[in-house]
């Protein structure tokens, strides 16, 4: 499988309406990845046939999907206070495609992942991995074990006229949506890639793979899929561990004193959990251990090494060395229960004083603003 994908030379000079190659860093307007002909809602025109279609738009309400009505009820800014998305759209938006927890350590994700585009989604399932949807665009092609997450495509991310309206506006926005799209150019190359997308509700039920192709080649017009010098630098590689990446920001040194115990992701929810994916290992030593000091005890037993002096120093020291180490390794899951009990309790409380003062505060504003 090609680690790059390759356009033809004279690709670039065909497409007229495209913003050229490198017009981010001219400075000149930003634009659309796509012609206005290749808009979703031209997706009716280029449905094949029925047998061939894998979702038409009849599965959408009314034929077509709005990208207004696609958008959540409610979203949470930092400080998790709601907000309807229609009456503020670019902080939505800012926040549906925010990649920036990746940004601040990307000089570092090389350890996480290699500069390559994402393999396709039957690659993935080639290897047994379990596809979780997640709406966090900094989650999005993060892999952990037999777990892949993956952000679905927004319905906005294929309407012109939503480009044109509200993602246009903003360079980092617009590199944040450049990229999005291109990872599912990535990961979608087969039309097997897109009934897997379909099935597993990562692509809107409106398009079919005829006028997804002509899409792609579209969008390979407007966006160098080589250079990607037109997204943004997260999409410089395609997927990353979330262990490595969890490590990186517990052990770094700008985020070992406020992500030393959640890291990146905190991904328990019990304590047995935390412990039990820590720290099995310890009972493949702990056997081996056992193996060793059985052997030795038998060795003990038998003439030629019962009246040997040198191995039964040998035992001797491994023996206190075992009971050492257990005791340590004791000590230190206990240290370490009670620094993560600590820590959880005390971000609790500060959280609850925090919360309820922000919340008797918003009911001051509104009090007074009634009484203005």
């Amino acid at each position: 499988m090609p680690d790059e994908i390759s356009l033809k030379p004279g690709h670039m000079a065909d497409s007229e309406e495209s913003f050229k190659m490198g017009s981010i860093q001219s400075g000149s307007p930003l634009l659309p990845p796509f012609a206005s002909s290749s808009d979703i809602t031209h997706c009716q025109q280029n449905l094949p046939a029925p047998n061939l279609s894998l979702g038409t738009v009849a599965d959408a309400p009314n034929g077509l999907p709005d990208p207004l009505t696609s958008l959540p009820t409610i979203f949470r800014d930092q400080k998790r206070h709601i907000h309807l998305p229609k009456d503020d759209i670019g902080s939505y938006l800012k926040q549906d495609l925010d990649v920036s927890r990746l940004n601040v350590i990307h000089h570092l994700l090389w350890m996480a992942g290699r500069m390559i585009n994402t393999r396709p989604l039957h690659r993935h399932k080639m290897m047994d991995r379990r596809f979780l949807v997640t709406e966090q665009a900094d989650l999005h092609m993060l892999r952990a074990e037999n777990r892949f997450y993956l952000k679905p495509l927004p319905v906005y991310l294929l309407t012109h006229e939503f480009w044109t309206a509200h993602l246009c506006t903003d360079k980092s926005l617009h590199q944040n949506a450049c990229g999005l799209l291109l990872s599912y150019v990535w990961l979608i190359c087969y039309e097997h890639d897109f009934r897997i997308a379909m099935e597993a509700d990562l692509i809107p039920k409106s398009i079919n793979w005829i006028w997804w192709k002509a899409f792609v080649e579209d969008v390979l017009l407007h966006i160098d899929a080589n250079a990607l010098d037109q997204v943004n630098e997260r999409y410089q590689y395609g997927e990353l561990r979330l262990g490595r990446v969890n490590d990186i920001y517990r052990l770094a040194p700008g985020f070992l004193h406020t992500h030393f115990v959640r890291g990146y992701l905190y991904g328990y929810n019990r304590y047995v959990v935390f412990f039990q994916r820590n720290f099995a290992w310890l009972v493949v030593v702990f056997v081996y251990f056992s193996l060793v000091l059985s052997a030795m005890q038998v060795g003990l037993m038998v003439d030629p090494l019962q009246n040997n002096s040198k191995f039964q120093h040998a035992s001797y020291g491994f023996v206190v060395f075992s009971i050492v180490l257990v005791l340590f390794v004791v000590g230190v899951v206990a240290l370490l229960f009670i620094l993560i009990f600590a820590y959880n309790t005390y971000a609790t409380l500060a959280h609850r004083r925090l919360t309820v003062k922000g919340r008797e505060k918003l009911v001051q504003q509104r009090q007074r603003g009634s009484h203005g």
